[in-house]
């Protein structure tokens, strides 16, 4: 974290965990869902867009949010000593740098995954992890019977926090991507599962000789268009709701699946992988895109790994090291050509027709 020069307050300090106590540090783990939830709390109230303009007093956050003070007082200060907010001496709570990016309008806003992750349908499966161990069935669909998307479908209030959590993913990502990796062998690039189009109008907007077809749900690109035309790629791109599953568009000469690969089992994930190696035909130039994590193999340590509970507990799909990305494409006819970085914690595996 970087402070300016000079503060107004004492930035937080908190300890280097491999100094403390090892019961100590067993103990800061086991107990990071208090911070994680009092963080999620303070940015579902929106407490760091009323901070923008600058601090505030508690009593003016707690009228703002319909909070008690002392309360909200309360969860400002855990958060605080992690760096996220400040409590000036005067008793009013600041932005620190930390805090910036649970504002709603910054480049890469972590504010609506915060909001998803303290969401009751995302937390109360974990409640059930070692329930679903015994069972292996995927303690989501153990507490509410179905899985997480068909959960949504139903639910298009919960939808919306999914959906805004992933859009802000993508659009930190989507610059990068595009910056890092050359698509200009491509002329047409087909973004499978692609949401809003935020990816894949990076590219474009990067490229201006590329053309593009965005594929997701029906629903999901019916709202694309104004991201595409803020991005000026509208008049480049074909918008094509269906189901991956029971096919995809032919005709492109890339096929581009971001974070897709990884809410799916290997079953599932062959059978969506085949269907792009149906599309692609005979074309031996054309290349399959995959963007994911690669868990590193061993101890090291690796967000992959953390994410992967996730997967398994809520979403049913899984995180992968190379050597199972490797296995996955052959298995659907593809051999795994190139594994190149892009923003952590993402790499872009290229896969070619066998």
């Amino acid at each position: 974290m970087t402070y300016p020069a000079s503060l107004p307050y004492e930035p937080a300090a908190p300890p280097d965990p491999a100094q403390l106590p090892d019961p100590v540090q067993v103990l800061l783990l086991v107990t990071a869902k208090w911070t994680s939830r009092a963080i999620s709390a303070a940015a579902k109230l929106g407490v760091a867009d009323l901070l923008a303009e600058g601090p505030k007093p508690v009593e003016e956050l707690a009228r703002a949010t319909g909070t008690d003070s002392r309360m909200l007082y309360r969860v400002l200060r855990c958060i605080a000593a992690v760096g996220i907010f400040a409590e000036l001496p005067d008793g009013r709570i600041a932005l620190t740098p930390l805090a910036e990016y649970l504002r709603s309008d910054v480049p890469g806003t972590m504010r609506h995954f915060a909001i998803m992750t303290g969401e009751d349908f995302m937390w109360r499966p974990y409640g059930h992890l070692v329930d679903a161990m015994k069972t292996g069935k995927q303690p989501f669909e153990h507490v509410y019977g179905q899985r997480v998307f068909e959960y949504m479908e139903s639910h298009p209030e919960l939808e919306a926090v999914f959906n805004n959590a992933m859009t802000s993913f993508t659009e930190r990502a989507a610059v990068e991507i595009a910056l890092d990796y050359d698509f200009s062998p491509f002329s047409v690039i087909a973004d499978l599962g692609g949401g809003h189009g935020h990816l894949l109008g990076s590219i474009l907007a990067e490229y201006p000789d590329i053309t593009g077809v965005l594929m997701d749900r029906p629903q999901v690109v019916d709202g694309a268009l104004p991201v595409l035309q803020r991005l000026g790629v509208e008049e480049r791109v074909r918008r094509f709701g269906g189901d991956f599953f029971k096919g995809v568009p032919e005709g492109a000469d890339a096929y581009i699946l971001r974070t897709v690969l990884h809410d799916w089992s290997d079953d599932e994930s062959i059978a969506i992988l085949t269907n792009v190696r149906r599309a692609i035909g005979a074309n031996s130039e054309a290349r399959l895109l995959i963007m994911e994590t690669v868990v590193s193999t061993g101890n090291e340590w690796d967000y992959g790994k953390i994410m992967d509970i996730e997967m398994m507990v809520n979403v049913g799909g899984q995180e992968r090291t190379e050597d199972e990305w490797r296995r996955l494409l052959e298995l659907s006819g593809f051999e795994l050509e190139s594994v190149s970085e892009t923003l952590p914690p993402t790499s872009i595996l290229a896969g070619r027709p066998a």
